[in-house]
């Protein structure tokens, strides 16, 4: 069978491009799924295909100007028939990117994605397994560091040591069962937590950003795994200073108490801890899909940091969501309180 008979044939969506974007060549399944012939198809840009093919279009492009494959698993996609979810394989093809759609879950034998996560499974094993040596060697050359200076820099070299050992921490634990689990609960102080992960934060963002603080001081403390929720914070964070860009910009945290809202997530989780920066926004392409794994707008994130926000949030019980708009973006990161 000829590459082209065997294209033809495939069970999947296959899609060819050009630098431009504009469409060479769909298979039969593809026709299927953009419910469009393919002599409709053939010279028409991808985003005006319909909303598959708008949804699509950052992905092929960022694989086409990164010259790297792109994958995002589970992205619902709003149709004349319905909401529609795919999984989305983008590479690049020459000076062009070649897609291949899926539906999903039907992309796999697994209708609860049980594939993606054991492929996620294997993904931390093996990162875990190469990050301890370099994590080890960092670590004592900051001891050196901290040992011989002293002043500004001593305490430069503390904070790594810190993030070192919690960056270990968190690598030994994907080594010993191969996916994020919640350790030991206990009692945790937000407001240190927060302030703890704005330190890390500031430190990386430099001083283009300007972090303000709006705590609670009534609020209770949180059940929660410390390094686990220190993580998802400052993922949170790093996130939001991200999207400001060069340019810098302003990120508020505050904490509060919260009233769960009727159908909302997690509503027995009443502690909130808030996120808010003044950058662009979220693409409305990838709103519906920036908790899902390899999904992001940044030209060179993974996207794997929001999806283990909402992997931390759920093992704690509690929730994430957001809203975004040109000019603000808010993530609500939700925990449950230390009950007597």
């Amino acid at each position: 069978m000829t590459a082209a008979r065997a294209a033809e044939a495939a069970s999947v969506g296959l899609i060819l491009t050009d630098q431009a974007g504009r469409i060479e060549f769909v298979n039969g399944s593809a026709e299927t799924l953009l419910r469009q012939s393919r002599n409709r198809l053939i010279g028409m840009h991808l985003r005006d295909t319909g909303a598959i093919g708008a949804a699509v279009t950052s992905l092929a492009e960022r694989a086409r100007l990164e010259r790297r494959q792109v994958v995002a698993h589970d992205l619902p996609i709003g149709t004349d028939a319905g909401l529609t979810r795919l999984s989305v394989d983008a590479a690049p093809e020459g000076r062009g990117v070649c897609l291949c759609l899926r539906l999903w879950p039907e992309s796999s034998a697994s209708p609860s994605g049980l594939t993606a996560a054991n492929a996620a499974v294997g993904f931390g094993r093996l990162l875990s397994h190469e990050l301890k040596n370099p994590i080890a060697g960092a670590r004592g050359a900051a001891q050196l560091i901290a040992d011989a200076e002293g002043g500004e820099t001593a305490e430069l070299a503390s904070l790594i040591i810190v993030e070192l050992d919690r960056a270990r921490r968190i690598a030994e634990r994907w080594s010993r069962i191969g996916d994020l689990a919640a350790g030991d609960m206990a009692s945790v102080n937000l407001h240190a937590l927060v302030r703890a992960a704005v330190r890390s934060a500031a430190a990386a963002g430099g001083e283009a950003v300007i972090w303000n603080e709006r705590f609670d001081p009534s609020l209770p403390d949180a059940l929660a795994d410390h390094d686990l929720a220190l993580q998802a914070v400052l993922n949170l964070l790093t996130n939001a200073a991200e999207a400001l860009g060069q340019g810098g910009g302003e990120v508020t945290i505050s904490t509060r108490y919260r009233s769960a809202r009727p159908g909302g997530p997690a509503p027995e989780a009443r502690l909130e801890v808030r996120v808010e920066d003044d950058g662009p926004g979220i693409p409305e392409a990838l709103q519906t899909a920036v908790f899902n794994p390899f999904v992001t707008g940044k030209p060179a994130g993974e996207g794997l940091g929001l999806s283990l926000v909402a992997r931390i949030a759920e093992l704690h019980g509690g929730g994430v969501e957001f809203e975004s708009e040109p000019g603000r973006t808010c993530f609500h990161l939700y925990f449950r309180e230390v009950r007597p």
